[in-house]
């Protein structure tokens, strides 16, 4: 599309808020001015395959094969497989697809040979034409965890899907994150970006993981390009997910003001919900700019506008 701006972007992504953003950010700009670092901390394996949601999602929204009614999978899957598992007595309650079995052959094929999770990510998206630069947090194993009232670790995965977020939880871990090297090419991505952007994402499971590398947090402290957020939140609860009600477990103010605690060391502008006009003082008085507007991302204009009123506030010309 003629006339789009020529910049570089560098967006922040986890779960399914982000990637409705970005929806709105690719009518605006052209994807090879993009480059997202993905979530890893809910990477897990299943049947031997590594199964790394967060960089799937956006590598089917950018090879234009998400299912955009649950903003997870392909679309039009099918599940065949998982059926003559289940005959089987495998267990199945993690939803894999026969489409979306192909990517994780296709990876765990490139990282058997000794690929590293970013090279065969990149690999997939050459592949898949994909202009956008897609990157993990980490080629390291990182692995989010979820402690319930007994003292147990669960996976996020079995948290989020097999148990549907129903118990109760007193502390996260991101196991592995004190080792972990963050990658260099999401290092790369926040040094030399015009503008960065963490999009509406838990700030706990999603965008904690990737602050919990020193290296990304401390990149993004020290990035001289202005850094902008949108809130999850609208009136203290989570358009999807249970970021509310992890923020109120594990003690944290579960509203917009509470997350822009979380983000003051790095953030610039935080953009919330008009319901939350109240919260604006409060979030300026961090040192935070706090931008109040509509939030909701369910349909494609308000995805389009919201793109907009960031990337101008960013001081991209539209």
């Amino acid at each position: 599309m003629k006339g789009k701006p020529q910049v570089s972007i560098t967006l922040l992504s986890g779960g399914t808020g982000t990637p409705k953003l970005l929806l709105g950010v690719r009518e605006l700009l052209d994807d090879n001015l993009l480059t997202i670092i993905g979530n890893t901390g809910d990477d897990d394996t299943f049947f031997g395959l590594l199964v790394s949601p967060d960089i799937d999602s956006l590598i089917y929204l950018f090879s234009n094969q998400l299912d955009l009614e649950k903003f997870w999978g392909v679309e039009d899957e099918t599940y065949n497989t998982l059926q003559q598992l289940g005959m089987m007595k495998e267990p199945t309650w993690f939803q894999l697809g026969d489409k979306d079995l192909a990517l994780h052959l296709a990876r765990n094929r490139l990282l058997s040979s000794g690929y590293t999770l970013t090279e065969a990510i990149n690999e997939s998206c050459t592949k898949l034409e994909i202009t956008a630069k897609i990157v993990p947090m980490t080629d390291d194993p990182v692995k989010t965890t979820m402690v319930n009232e007994k003292n147990e670790r669960l996976s996020f995965q079995e948290y989020t899907v097999k148990f549907r977020e129903k118990i109760p939880v007193k502390a996260v871990h991101y196991e592995g994150s004190e080792k972990a090297k963050a990658t260099k090419e999401a290092i790369r991505a926040i040094k030399n970006a015009n503008a960065i952007i963490l999009g509406p994402s838990n700030p706990i499971t999603s965008v904690g993981p990737m602050l919990a590398l020193p290296e990304i947090k401390n990149a993004l402290i020290k990035s001289k390009a202005k850094v902008i957020a949108v809130s999850p939140l609208d009136s203290g609860k989570a358009f999807s997910g249970p970021a509310a009600r992890l923020l109120k477990e594990l003690g944290y103010e579960a509203t917009s003001l509470g997350i822009a605690k979380l983000y003051k060391e790095f953030l610039d502008v935080f953009v919330i919900s008009t319901n939350d006009s109240e919260l604006r003082e409060s979030i300026q008085d961090l040192g935070i700019k706090a931008i109040c507007s509509n939030i909701s991302l369910k349909t494609k204009t308000e995805q389009i506008n919201l793109a907009r009123a960031i990337l101008t506030e960013i001081g991209i010309n539209l």
